[in-house]
């Protein structure tokens, strides 16, 4: 007969263990160094746009990185409790260990953030870029933690979901390759795009967007329309609901209490999605001072 485990000491040490190899993957040590890297270059490099624009730096090698390295996690975890035979460890409890070591690459994000709050204040971005007009500062810096810290998060969460539902090998990278493709048309080129594209957890609010007069490399940063302050909410929601999503695929764990905790977290989705489009900037708003594209 099997012993199934599922206190609280159980699931804190499977935490510390998920955390300390999430720590030593080799693909998340290789995307860590080189967004240390482009981070370190990035002081030495003045565009004109400060460090406004390099939230695409944790965004790809610390969220997009980490859907592969937690979709590695979740298959070692299982290889794990398959062998351990007589001890049976709930693959809800596994599910929430797994979600816990999350909190490796939110440290690297954070220290990025840190990095880019310097360079913000050290060597603000030109007149032709943000903040300007009604975008306040404050409104530049949620933008860049909503596309550069919690991006962090969100990736190898979602790697997690998806590996728990489709666990056969590449999977989760043709998502990954997915998210990538989804996030390049929903990035705010497209004008009819602009009022709807939040309900993409990766998008641009501000930037060269191609408005720009053909040949002559200048052009003219826009701010799209909404709030990043509420679309943080949204973005915490969705990474909320993939550990929700991801625990629910237990089938031999009671589904009953999930159940409320579930709609609840799509209610605070949808909510937040509202408030996104609803407050903040009600148009799109351009900057007067034309800049080079940069």
């Amino acid at each position: 007969m099997s012993t199934t485990l599922t206190s609280t000491p159980v699931l804190g040490t499977l935490a510390r263990r998920e955390i300390r190899h999430y720590a030593t993957s080799w693909l998340f040590l290789a995307g860590l160094a080189l967004a240390a890297a482009s981070t370190v270059q990035s002081f030495f490099t003045d565009d004109g746009t400060s460090s406004t624009m390099t939230v695409i730096v944790p965004a790809a090698l610390l969220g997009v990185v980490g859907m592969i390295v937690m979709a590695g996690l979740v298959r070692r975890s299982d290889r794990a409790a398959a062998a351990a035979g007589a001890v049976a460890v709930p693959e809800r409890t596994r599910t929430l260990a797994l979600a816990a070591a999350v909190v490796v690459p939110l440290a690297a994000a954070l220290a990025w953030f840190a990095a880019a709050m310097v360079m913000l204040a050290v060597r603000p971005p030109s007149a032709a870029a943000v903040p300007f007009g009604p975008v306040s500062t404050a409104h530049v810096v949620a933008v860049m933690a909503a596309l550069g810290v919690v991006p962090a998060i969100g990736g190898p969460l979602l790697g997690l979901v998806v590996t728990r539902w489709l666990p056969q090998r590449g999977v989760t990278a043709i998502a990954a390759v997915a998210v990538v493709l989804v996030t390049i048309l929903l990035q705010g080129n497209f004008e009819a795009t602009w009022r709807w594209h939040v309900v993409w957890p990766w998008v641009y609010w501000y930037g060269p967007l191609s408005w720009g007069s053909t040949g002559t490399g200048s052009t003219s940063w826009v701010a799209l329309p909404g709030s990043p302050f509420a679309w943080i909410v949204y973005q915490l929601a969705l990474c909320a609901l993939c550990v929700v999503v991801a625990m629910w695929h237990d089938a031999e764990s009671d589904r009953s209490r999930l159940r409320p905790v579930l709609l609840a977290t799509v209610a605070v989705a949808v909510v937040a999605l509202v408030a996104t489009m609803a407050l903040g900037l009600p148009e799109a708003v351009h900057n007067p001072v034309s800049g080079l594209s940069f």
